[in-house]
């Protein structure tokens, strides 16, 4: 039987890689045999898929790739929530001017929207997560003090005061946050 440089060509992968069948390694062989310029060109054209071959394959380590999916999907829950609450607070002073009327209304509603500038700028600025609790304990302690001070110069709104206190008391508990990882 003739066999044709080609044909050769076309089993040397198999042959090099170790998965030919016997037959077709003693035809390799036998080929290899009459035309010894040609096996010194195929093994030399084959020397990198055995480097290839025997080269240690690279591991990912399980345990770092968990961490990393699992930092995602943090990072993407902790978008979503604040996107949830910069959407509520954006659209709750709507509910002010379609119900009450009250001349009131626009402080309450800019206290709303300076809190929901917050919570949208952390869901737009992706910024690590130390920085944005310093972020978010800054603006949390100091953005109800103007609204404090007007209404507490305007005997008939009392209301402002709980919602400055709920935010304080939510700025101290990102200060204890910030200041504990920081501990770590």
């Amino acid at each position: 039987m003739n066999v044709t440089r080609e044909v050769v060509t076309d089993l040397l992968p198999i042959y090099f890689s170790g998965d030919a069948s016997g037959d077709t390694k003693a035809l390799v062989e036998d080929y290899f045999r009459e035309n010894p310029d040609f096996e010194r060109i195929a093994r030399s054209a084959g020397t990198p898929l055995e480097t290839l071959r025997a080269a240690p394959a690279i591991a990912i380590a399980a345990e770092r790739e968990k961490r990393d999916l699992e930092s995602i999907l943090w990072g993407l829950k902790r978008r979503q929530w604040l996107f949830g609450l910069g959407l509520f607070l954006t659209l709750t002073p709507l509910r002010f001017f379609f119900t009450d009327g009250r001349s009131d209304a626009l402080w309450e509603a800019a206290f709303d929207w300076s809190m929901a500038a917050l919570f949208w700028f952390l869901c737009f600025a992706r910024l690590p997560w130390r920085t944005a609790s310093l972020v978010a304990a800054i603006w949390l302690s100091l953005a109800p003090a103007p609204f404090v001070l007007h209404f507490a110069h305007v005997p008939a709104l009392r209301g402002g005061f709980a919602e400055a206190l709920c935010f304080w008391v939510a700025a101290a508990f990102v200060w204890i946050g910030h200041f504990r990882q920081y501990a770590r």
